[in-house]
């Protein structure tokens, strides 16, 4: 397989004018990180071009903002940019081969083969699931995956277990949805935002009906517990949603996981008294767990030849009797972490628009005010903090620590047990704007009015940093 970074790299300085030509190689991309607080267009002049699988349409002029994105071309292209950058490159290869582009598309060659095997066959589209370490474009090559097979008229689910992404849902959850129509292209997070969730109002591209747990937590490592109970929840409700659709039952699932990093010939042990000796694997584990509740079948593995050997090292058989296809890709040269003040200025504009939406779609959510009897709201507990560790919920004292964090509305009863609202699917986000407690009384931002009659659930991620109604 050929390594990618042979080529060179052409860097655009921030003294370019605002508006200029650009002009990309066959099998190149064009990186690029708009701030926050800034927007900027991209025309497709001549050629073809992508982000994460989906076309630009010629001569459509597209806004882009507050993302750390790349447009790539197969054949060539000459775009024209407007506005300006926090950091640009554009990437060339010497040749087609040593382009990270190739491995991507012979994968999605074989995805298709497996899926018109499918048809004659057991009627199982491929179960892919893609790890690796931070920074090794996991989320990228998903969406490319999708963004082909959606394009050749197949309808694959796209599921997320890592809740930093809030894919098509706010930070904090887990979730999935069937992917049978194009991703939108200016969307902030690569066509997967809450912009493209129908309670953000009209969208530019069809949207997609998405099934969510609302974890609460930045990482799984949090509660490993609760967050394997969802994982096996998710996986649940996307069989069934396969197993009831013959047309994504063929288009499978691709999975995006938490990032895990693994050094040569570590895993974790346990000592004789059964304290782990060492940390040695870290979210390996994890991984096994997706595998199982997915049904796996093929693993991506990005950048990571420790991982894939210790995942070698595992059972090789999905839960149908499947073998399961391991297969190492390079990193893809150019990605790097983002940084952590990006990505807090990137949660908060990504809740800033599921309730007032962008610049294409303006939302007018209501406030409205309630007495401390009239909702009920659950806090998330470490079980730690609790005499009886299987419970994870605690009915919520509300004060003013509450202020301007958003609440999961949970699609259950208030009246239901503990563990039930807190596995329910999520329906929707409110985020508290003020609490008096003189007056118990306090006002809750939605999107819809009306009473609020099911239960809320109060994460402690992610953390409260903007005041939504200033």
């Amino acid at each position: 397989m050929s390594i990618p970074g042979l080529g060179h790299i052409s860097a655009q300085q921030a003294s370019l004018p605002s508006t200029r030509t650009l002009t990309l190689h066959p099998f190149s991309e064009w990186r690029f990180q708009i701030s926050p607080t800034s927007t900027a267009t991209c025309r497709l002049l001549s050629g073809t071009a992508e982000r994460d699988g989906t076309e630009l349409a010629q001569t459509k002029t597209y806004n882009l903002t507050r993302c750390r994105s790349k447009i790539v071309t197969f054949t060539g292209a000459t775009l024209e940019i407007t506005g300006e950058f926090e950091s640009e490159h554009v990437k060339h290869y010497p040749h087609s081969a040593d382009s990270p582009f190739v491995a991507y598309l012979n994968l999605h060659f074989l995805l298709q083969a497996r899926r018109s095997q499918s048809s004659s066959g057991s009627g199982h589209g491929p179960r892919v699931m893609i790890c690796g370490p931070p920074a090794s474009g996991k989320s990228s090559l998903a969406k490319m995956l999708i963004g082909w097979a959606t394009r050749q008229g197949e309808q694959p689910v796209l599921a997320t277990v890592d809740p930093r992404d809030g894919m098509l849902a706010l930070p904090g959850t887990l979730s999935a949805a069937v992917f049978a129509t194009v991703m939108d292209v200016e969307d902030p997070e690569g066509g997967v935002g809450v912009g493209c969730t129908p309670s953000s109002g009209p969208s530019a591209v069809p949207v997609k009906l998405p099934v969510g747990y609302y974890f609460g937590r930045e990482r799984a490592e949090d509660d490993e517990g609760l967050w394997k109970d969802l994982v096996r929840r998710l996986g649940s409700s996307v069989r069934a949603k396969t197993g009831g659709d013959q047309g994504v039952r063929r288009g499978g699932v691709v999975v995006d996981t938490p990032a895990v990093e693994v050094r040569k010939g570590e895993v974790k042990v346990k000592g004789e008294d059964g304290e782990e000796e060492r940390e040695r694997g870290g979210g390996v584990e994890g991984l096994m767990h997706v595998i199982r509740e997915f049904a796996v079948n093929i693993v991506i593995v990005l950048g990571s030849p420790d991982l894939e050997a210790e995942l070698r090292r595992r059972d090789r058989k999905t839960p149908l009797g499947e073998p399961i296809e391991i297969v190492n890709l390079d990193k893809p040269d150019g990605v790097v972490e983002q940084d952590r003040q990006h990505l807090l200025s990137s949660r908060k504009a990504l809740i800033k628009d599921y309730f007032f939406g962008d610049s294409k779609r303006a939302l007018s959510p209501s406030v409205q005010s309630f007495g401390f009897d009239d909702v009920v709201i659950f806090r998330a507990v470490d079980a730690m903090d609790l005499d009886d560790p299987n419970q994870v919920l605690e009915r919520a004292e509300i004060s003013e620590e509450m202020s301007h964090w958003t609440l999961a509305v949970m699609d259950a009863s208030v009246n239901d047990p503990l563990e039930t609202i807190r596995q329910a699917p999520v329906i929707g986000w409110v985020c508290v704007s003020d609490v008096d407690k003189d007056r118990r009384r306090l006002k809750i931002l939605s999107t819809v009015s009306g009473r609020l009659a099911r239960p809320m659930v109060w994460g402690r991620w992610p953390e409260p940093y903007v005041n939504l109604l200033g």
